[in-house]
């Protein structure tokens, strides 16, 4: 067993580990109880290991340092836009560009007719940011960029990949065991009966699964043929224990194989959270 990190940061954890079907639902808090997913970057054959192990955008803390490499936001101003180009024009512009703002202020970049981005021009204020966009670093400065960056606000490839293309990537990965939707997946409901049923039948891992995922434990490939026989163990039992409890722990049962299957036959790890 291995410990992922105390406090893993969360873009960190989906860069990593979970794929764009639950991303939101990490990013919102997840109400429906325990996920569970496989440490996919520690094999080669992760479709999406090259992307996610690239950063692609890095974060400084002193951008001033950096000038002439940190992007620049091209911002405009809509109260000085609406005085000279009219509120009729201004609202024609926002409208063709699918734009309702609520503050006096856009990124020039939202607006993608040529016409109207020049109509806008005499309104946009420049604005440095903290990012550098690292095909844009000339290749003696990149040491010194990747040292200054701060890591844990940094961008990987992956995270600029649009969400049907990572489906796409997802479709075509051995490792995508959530019915090639990804590689992670829910175990189940809060009030799942799995754990208890565990307790009950002397299984170590599924007994587990709540403290486990508190404690942040990465279970290896050697625990997916033990957690496959657990699942063994429950299929046989759980007849036992009425028809009800077999439909509420079948859906869970499926995944738990199909995740156990994948960590074995691909040599790596998995976890629940």
């Amino acid at each position: 067993m291995r410990f992922l990190p105390p406090e893993p940061r969360l873009r960190d954890t989906c860069e990593n580990y979970y794929s764009p079907e639950v991303l939101n639902r990490l990013l919102e808090g997840d109400p429906m109880g325990l996920n569970m997913a496989i440490t996919e970057l520690e094999t080669d054959k992760a479709l999406c290991k090259t992307k996610k192990m690239t950063l692609a955008k890095v974060y400084v803390d002193d951008p001033a340092r950096w000038a002439g490499l940190v992007e620049v936001d091209k911002v405009v101003d809509l109260k000085k836009a609406s005085a000279k180009l009219g509120k009729e024009k201004l609202d024609a512009v926002l409208k063709k560009a699918k734009l309702a703002p609520e503050g006096d202020e856009i990124f020039l970049e939202k607006v993608k007719d040529a016409e109207d981005q020049k109509a806008l021009g005499p309104f946009v204020n420049e604005v440095k940011t903290n990012w550098i966009l690292v095909e844009k670093v000339p290749t003696d400065k990149k040491k010194d960029v990747f040292a200054a960056a701060n890591k844990p606000n940094s961008v990987t490839e992956w995270d600029l990949v649009e969400f049907d293309d990572m489906y796409a990537t997802c479709a075509k990965c051995g490792l995508s065991w959530e019915n090639k939707k990804g590689c992670v997946g829910n175990f189940g409901p809060s009030g799942s009966p799995v754990p208890e049923l565990a307790k009950k039948y002397g299984l170590s891992i599924l007994s587990k699964v709540n403290e486990l995922a508190e404690k942040k434990t990465v279970l290896t490939a050697k625990d997916a043929e033990k957690l496959l026989g657990e699942i063994k163990v429950l299929r046989e039992k759980s007849p036992a224990e009425g028809k009800m409890i077999v439909r509420r722990i079948e859906g869970t049962l499926n995944r738990l194989e199909a995740m156990a299957k994948c960590s074995k036959e691909y040599d790596v790890g998995f976890y629940f959270f």
